[in-house]
């Protein structure tokens, strides 16, 4: 019996071959196109609205073996869900990663604590990585680009989707900020100032904020003479791409975001890099899900 609190923790759990035995997810969850057997799993948790909160009496009721979250605190420390799991007499893994190495260890320790098969998985990290790093082998460039959430939030060198941009032979300028914090909420003034040689911006879509609102942004962004203080808006490189819940969302803690390197391959080095979608067709093929 497995309680998970994030959606990209319970995507690992499916393709691993053990969703049957989660028994509590986060609000999140049900809003996965990939999890639609979780819909219906009592909710331990939500913080898709500013009323952020842990159900501690349905967790208890649950009585999971198993809780797995992030370390990153969202609706509760890690010290008051470990205190909470000792009291019931289950285990808990936080996770943290930095790099998507660390991400497919991650899923490797997932499969062991469920009991889960990882060799589809596993088959399918060494067959993309694999192939990406054949890929950039053959790309000198290195453009410079900037992953930000709404309103200046800057995503920063302890994200893994920092590396994912490493990985997609690019550089992060977000890597500048000295920060733990996955997301770095800049000020105007430093954000033009810091990042005025970004070559390509990259607007991130979230379960708070749509694509289209975020059309409108870029609309908005294109048109503005401060934003031209941006080489990526002289250039008309500013894009959309996804961090929500939909199936074109790969800027994710999850193995979407291997669909998520090639994504950003493509759109900073054009045809020399794969076509992304094929890759989440297969991925989505292993979750048992349409693409």
């Amino acid at each position: 019996m497995i309680a998970v609190f994030p959606a990209s923790l319970a995507e690992i759990v499916k393709l691993v071959g053990k969703v049957d035995e989660i028994v509590g997810v986060n609000e999140e969850v049900k809003l996965d196109p990939c999890l639609p057997e979780l819909r219906e799993r009592p909710v331990i948790g939500r913080y898709l609205k500013r009323s952020k909160r842990t159900y501690w009496d349905v967790l208890e009721g649950l009585r999971p073996k198993l809780i797995l979250d992030f370390k990153v605190e969202n609706l509760h420390s890690g010290k008051e869900l470990r205190a909470f799991a000792e009291r019931i007499g289950a285990r808990v893994e936080l996770f943290d990663f930095q790099t998507v190495e660390e991400l497919v260890d991650a899923s490797r320790r997932i499969a062991e604590l469920t009991g889960g098969d990882f060799l589809k998985l596993k088959n399918f990290y060494e067959k993309h990585l694999s192939v990406i790093e054949e890929v950039t082998g053959g790309i000198e460039k290195r453009p410079k680009v900037l992953l930000t959430y709404r309103n200046f939030n800057v995503v920063t060198k302890t994200n893994v989707i920092s590396d994912a941009v490493r990985k997609a032979n690019a550089v992060n300028l977000g890597d500048r900020i000295r920060t733990k914090r996955k997301v770095y909420p800049v000020k105007k003034e430093r954000f033009f100032r810091v990042f005025s040689d970004a070559e390509h911006l990259f607007l991130l879509t979230s379960v708070l904020t749509s694509r289209e609102k975020l059309e409108e942004i870029r609309d908005e962004i294109l048109d503005s003479a401060e934003w031209r203080a941006v080489e990526a808006v002289q250039l008309g490189n500013v894009h959309i791409v996804g961090s929500a819940l939909d199936l074109e969302s790969f800027m994710r803690w999850s193995p979407r975001l291997i669909p998520g390197i090639y994504q950003i391959g493509r759109l900073v080095h054009g045809k020399e890099f794969p076509e992304w979608s094929r890759v989440a067709k297969e991925l989505y093929s292993l979750c048992g899900v349409g693409s």
